[in-house]
């Protein structure tokens, strides 16, 4: 019963599921950038909480997030699906290499921009918000955005996230301050992930909880990376960056070391960025990554993973009692 639980709850939700069209919502980026997004409301007037999506680095896919945004609307939320790249001209058909400059944080600093628009609608409730991301990109993202030290410099009296979801996520970065105030984070990840991997993510799990983090990695056994895309075939790219081996921990003087290869004296997310340290963290990069991944959609995996993410968030964010 407890295995077809993440799956009831995704037929139940998508049943309750209201209205075919979003609103669009309009809020500031990384870097000042003018952006868009879909805001979705539950049905009624009342206030509500609410839960930004943010996609990885292959684009928005409707078709991937559709299950995400019936299950948390039928659980009484409102959902927020951002599109990073479309206003930035950002073509996801092209390798990311080819591509506009955009960061991790980038990723991570958007999600802020629409939840301080998304607060301004008469139905949001600003205590209650959540995030969740996919993949190298979003995914990676909001894992940065749980750091305090992502969100310092917002006023005092400014919305905050209150949990955070990660779904096969980029998990190399170590920040120098890892404190993310003990708010809960889940990240799912396969364990055939050959993208952005699970000993990664296993390690960032340790590093957080040392310093107190809550955080909890649960594993799909035989889960590629990909899991929760619509079913489908094994799609091999013997050209795909496999970045399981690259971790990335930050000194005290901002600047980054990659632990597989020793580089060190690499910049991050164009902070501190100078002709040295980009060139230093391209060569990090090309030392640990290797080539050759696999993805894979799986129906019971998607399931499984919608029902255990919009779980998540109904404890942690939609169902939490706020002053």
């Amino acid at each position: 019963m407890r295995r077809l639980l993440p799956l009831l709850l995704v037929l139940i939700a998508a049943a309750c599921s209201s209205g075919p069209r979003p609103d669009p919502l309009v809020y500031t980026g990384a870097g000042g950038q003018p952006m868009g997004a879909d805001l979705w409301l539950p049905e009624g007037t009342g206030r509500v909480p609410l839960v930004i999506l943010s996609h990885d680095i292959r684009g928005k896919r409707d078709p991937h997030l559709t299950d995400y945004v019936n299950a948390l609307k039928g659980m009484g939320a409102a959902v927020v699906v951002l599109d990073h790249y479309t206003s930035r001209s950002i073509d996801p058909t092209r390798p990311p290499a080819d591509r506009a400059f955009f960061t991790t944080i980038d990723f991570a600093l958007d999600a802020y921009g629409a939840m301080d628009a998304a607060v301004q609608h008469p139905r949001i409730d600003r205590r209650r918000i959540g995030l969740v991301g996919f993949g190298e990109g979003g995914g990676g993202g909001a894992l940065l955005a749980a750091h305090t030290l992502v969100g310092q410099g917002r006023p005092a009296d400014a919305a905050r996230f209150l949990a955070f979801a990660a779904v096969a996520p980029d998990c190399s970065y170590r920040l120098g301050n890892r404190d993310t105030g003990r708010r809960p984070i889940l990240v799912l990840v396969g364990s055939r992930d050959n993208v952005t991997g699970k000993p990664a993510c296993d390690d960032l799990g340790s590093f957080l909880r040392a310093s107190g983090g809550n955080i909890t990695i649960n594993t799909y056994n035989n889960a590629r990376h990909g899991f929760d895309d619509p079913a489908g075939p094994v799609r091999a790219n013997p050209q795909g960056e496999n970045i399981t081996r690259c971790v990335w921990q930050q000194g005290p003087d901002g600047l980054w070391r990659e632990r597989a290869s020793g580089i060190s004296g690499a910049s991050l997310f164009r902070i501190g960025a100078n002709p040295s340290t980009l060139d230093a963290y391209a060569r990090s990069r090309a030392a640990c990554r290797t080539l050759g991944t696999e993805l894979q959609g799986d129906a019971a995996f998607r399931g499984r993973a919608v029902g255990e993410v919009s779980g998540f968030m109904k404890t942690n964010v939609i169902d939490v009692r706020v002053r």
